[in-house]
């Protein structure tokens, strides 16, 4: 039977009574367990969250182990230096290495144990408990840091200093140190605590140049080690701590102190009695200066090269990185753990640069150089394989090992020999321009109230005007890489020399004192004033890429290294990346080889073999560079003083020139000549205007200065097919070379090509070499683009814009009607046979075949017409001074002015037929005045 609510109003009653009366406990309770429950579940997920993160920052950022064995240490073996010989093409002993520091290895066993009892008294009472870090010790520091709110701490154990020793990381943070810890875990994991105890003795410093405790045994006081009394172990332990205040030759009574502290401690951890510690103290300690004698084959007057000497740099930095450890303990390891290291030096070459750089006879002659001895440096490599066969770090005999490399450890300007690798080859690479773009010779933008950039030739030749980008790079002009990289943007230049080409050196941003500097901005990439500089060795590699069909090499001088038992220890196989197009490194070759064939670097051309490459020169001329190559080789030399100091070569030639030419003649000497790689594309040659870059018209090869057409080398996606939109035909007075005017005589008129261009500039004062070749503007003047530049004429030259100025209204008649017949084929006819600007004197018709066989493009030779006096003029800009422009082909190019449409009967009066008016002057195509804004402070740098 089923049971029904019950509506007892009194029961409920009491039964809400009774949980009342006990509600506030339970209440208290639930709301405990609440809120504990809540806290801990937010304690458990924060932590599980906080340790995964830890646990990702150890992972990621956290080195734990370290790849080194004491062994090692122990073996005090000699380590050898092959190259090999290409007669018999077997290595062999080029150099061998041993220690020749004051440090010798002593084992655990022979290690007095009152020593050992007094490096852990005062550095570590917990050493024979803890597991390589004394956790109460670092937990007190960690509070410390906290309360303290430092960034830094204390606490480290034996092992954790013995880490330190190994690694050299002493920076004082929280990162190092996590990192310390769980190294000593991982160490204390591998060997017990007295392999830790005889590594941390044999490794650490003691002053006075002694590394490890048998060396300061002997030092000290003349003895072995194992011979060493309690006070005595008690003073050279107390050295440690910090090896100048308490090294008892220059601080005896800091040495005293400490070692009482020691004893004191010894005697506190029952290490040793109160006897044996008073007696310790009272003892008097008889030090001995060190009387070691200099072996004779450490005065030895061989000492190795510079090669060697970067070799032996190269593996110490890989054995570094690859274990781990510091610089000291990886030239332990180096000249003690019998390595076997593979060279890539080339013997030959080597002999080369030998006899060039220790014989004066091949230096250049300097001027003014105050009894200062200028130096120099070359890289040799092999940029098919990122081999460097041969180096030299300074000029004359080496004096010393281990001596300052010029080739790999000094950075310099680069000057104009940072424009190949920062400006053109990028700006190749990027389709922007192949060699035979043009581009206009003229400053970019106002550097206060003067022009920016110059060229380095400025004082003598001026702004050239337009031309290709191969004479830019030939004449090591400045205008136009400045130009460019504002184009590409500096960021994007700066991106591409670093991180494809090699050059590390350039800083993207560094605070010097309160300044800023940064190689990103326009001068630093197409002038070369850099921060910092780059070394001989990066611009070795850069421009390697050009003769390796755009494959970049890291170079190297060894290609392995083996240990004492046959194993590899490095391998420094060669790493390639293509950073190119190889379109781009044969344009680029192209470029660099005209260089030498008719440009700067003239003078480094080799007797049986094609060669190119660039000349640097900075501001000043402070530094000289020629980074060239041959089919072969990269070779790249700079000359110049340690401090700063204006080179003044005798002959005129850059330094760098004659040292590169010397080596390379000699290397070269008996090897086969071959050519530059070729392409993989189809490969033509190709016309085109020397004006504009574009395929040639008839226009072109009317020009008043003759034809400007040329010949180039295209890959064939590369060739130009739109017609040139420079050059236009006007009328020249014969017996000035100037614009014809209306009063000229009909029998002096001729037909020839200017170049239409209106290019300006924010200021006045500026000229262009070629601007006397180009038609007059209708209006000149300014505009927001600036000022029309000048024409700068030598004595001599004429001023082929200007209007001719020796026929006036006075001195031409009026002609009759008998004069002159109008030519309904568009040739004005004076004697039957006008010269329609091609030198012929034929009277060629459009359509027609000249004599040249080239056929006249539609409109290119017709409508012509001589001025009108009689047409009234409408203004005096627009007088009878203004040149009769031939309209191009519809679409070619913008007018300069309309063509005048014929009549087809003469006026009655008997005169030609009138011109109709001029048209309006178009917006200029080729302006180039770029912004106003100055340039960086390195905008100085003339490089060339």
């Amino acid at each position: 039977m089923l049971s029904t609510p019950t509506n007892n109003s009194k029961a409920r009653k009491a039964s809400g009574k009774k949980l009342r009366s006990t509600g506030p406990f339970l209440t208290i309770v639930k709301w405990f367990f609440k809120v504990f429950g809540t806290l801990l579940l937010i304690g458990m997920t924060t932590g599980a969250m906080l340790g995964c993160i830890f646990a990702i920052y150890i992972n990621r950022y956290i080195s734990t182990s370290i790849d080194i064995d004491p062994g090692d240490f122990q073996l005090d073996l000699t380590s050898f230096v092959y190259y090999l010989d290409k007669k018999t093409g077997e290595y062999k002993v080029l150099e061998e290495l041993y220690a020749r520091e004051n440090r010798v290895w002593v084992s655990y066993e022979d290690i007095p144990d009152h020593l050992v009892d007094a490096l852990i008294a005062i550095e570590d009472k917990r050493f024979w408990q803890h597991h390589g870090v004394d956790w109460y010790r670092t937990v007190s520091a960690f509070f410390n840091m906290f309360l303290g709110m430092k960034d830094n701490f204390g606490g480290s154990t034996i092992t954790q200093q013995l880490i330190k020793n190994l690694t050299e990381e002493d920076e004082v943070t929280v990162r190092r140190k996590i990192s310390e810890i769980f190294r000593a875990l991982e160490l204390e994991k591998e060997y017990s605590k007295e392999d830790i105890l005889e590594w941390y003795l044999n490794l650490v410093y003691f002053s006075q140049g002694c590394n490890g405790v048998q060396s300061a045994a002997q030092t000290y006081f003349g003895k072995d080690v194992s011979e060493l009394t309690l006070a005595e172990s008690a003073a050279i332990v107390g050295i440690t701590n910090l090896p100048t205040k308490y090294d008892p030759y220059i601080n005896r009574e800091n040495n005293k102190a400490r070692q009482e502290v020691i004893l004191r401690e010894m005697y506190k951890q029952g290490l040793i009695s109160e006897d044996e510690m008073n007696k310790a103290i009272k003892e008097k300690l008889v030090f001995r200066r060190d009387a070691r004698q200099v072996s004779s084959e450490e005065t030895r007057s061989k000492y190795q090269s510079y090669f060697v000497d970067q070799v032996i740099e190269d593996v110490l930095t890989d054995l570094m990185a690859q274990k781990g450890v510091s610089y000291k303990v990886a030239t332990q390891l180096l000249y003690r753990g019998g390595y076997h290291i593979y060279t890539t030096i080339d013997m030959d070459v080597q002999a080369a640069i030998d006899e060039v750089y220790t014989n004066p006879e091949y230096w250049p002659e300097l001027k003014d150089t105050d009894g200062e001895s200028p130096q120099s440096a070359i890289i040799v490599m092999d940029h098919r394989t990122g081999d460097i066969v041969g180096m030299y770090g300074g000029l004359g005999e080496k004096t010393s090992n281990r001596s300052w490399n010029r080739a790999t450890m000094t950075l310099r300007q680069p000057g104009s020999s940072i424009k190949p690798i920062a400006v053109y080859a990028p700006a190749v690479d990027a389709g922007l321009v192949t060699p035979y773009t043009v581009y206009t010779d003229m400053p970019i933008m106002k550097s206060g109230d003067k022009p920016w950039p110059k060229n380095y030739d400025q004082s003598s030749v001026g702004y050239r005007g337009q031309v290709t980008i191969m004479e830019a790079v030939q004449r090591s002009m400045n205008t136009v890489p400045a130009k460019l990289v504002m184009q590409m943007s500096p960021a994007r230049c700066f991106e591409f020399a670093k991180y494809k080409m090699g050059l590390v050196s350039l800083v993207e941003s560094l605070k010097i004192g309160n300044k800023e500097h940064t190689d990103v901005d326009i001068a630093p990439m197409s002038l070369g004033g850099l921060t910092r500089g780059v070394t001989v060795r990066e611009l070795s590699e850069a421009y390697s890429v050009f003769p390796n069909r755009g494959i970049y090499n890291k170079s190297r001088t060894y290609t392995k290294v083996l240990d004492s038992n046959g194993q590899v220890v490095l391998d420094n196989s060669l790493t390639s990346t293509p950073v190119i197009k190889e379109k781009t490194a044969f344009y680029m070759n192209q470029m660099l080889q005209n260089v030498v064939t008719n440009g700067t670097g003239v003078n480094a051309r080799l007797s049986n073999m094609p060669a190119a490459g660039k000349t640097g020169t900075t501001d000043d001329d402070y530094d000289r560079w020629f980074a060239g190559y041959t089919p072969y080789y990269t070779c790249v030399v700079w000359y110049g003083f340690d401090e700063n100091k204006t080179i003044v070569p005798v002959s005129g030639t850059s330094p760098a020139v004659p040292l590169w030419k010397a080596v390379m003649e000699k290397i070269h000497e008996n090897l086969e000549p071959i050519d530059f790689f070729t392409p993989s594309g189809t490969v033509v040659k190709a016309s085109y205007c020397r004006d504009s870059g574009l395929a040639p018209t008839e226009a072109c090869r009317n020009d008043i200065r003759g034809s400007r057409v040329a010949t180039g080398t295209f890959l064939s996606e590369d060739v130009p097919t739109a017609p040139c939109n420079v050059h236009k035909f006007v009328t020249i007075d014969t017996a000035t070379q100037q614009l014809a005017t209306a009063y000229c005589p009909v029998e002096n008129l001729k037909r020839v090509a200017l170049m239409d261009l209106d290019r300006r500039f924010p200021i006045q004062g500026v000229t262009l070499n070629d601007e006397r070749f180009t038609i007059p503007p209708h209006d000149s003047e300014p505009t927001n683009e600036g000022y029309r530049v000048g024409a700068k004429v030598k004595q001599g030259e004429i001023l082929h814009n200007s209007y001719c100025t020796l026929h006036t209204e006075e001195t031409v008649p009026s002609p009759s009607p008998s004069d002159v017949i109008p030519d309904p084929g568009g040739n004005y006819e004076d004697d039957g046979d006008y010269d329609n600007g091609n030198g012929t004197g034929s009277d060629v018709q459009p359509g027609e075949d000249d004599d040249d066989g080239t056929s006249e493009e539609p409109g290119m030779g017709g409508e012509y017409y001589p001025p009108d006096p009689d047409y009234p003029w409408p203004s005096e800009t627009d007088g009878p001074g203004e040149p009769i422009v031939s309209e191009e082909p519809a679409g070619t190019a913008e007018p300069h002015g309309q063509t005048p449409q014929p009549s087809q009967t003469p006026d009655q009066g008997g005169q030609p037929p009138s011109p109709s008016p001029r048209g309006s002057s178009p917006a200029p195509h080729a302006s180039t005045p770029g912004p106003s804004a100055s340039p960086s402070p390195d905008a100085q740098a003339v490089a060339a």
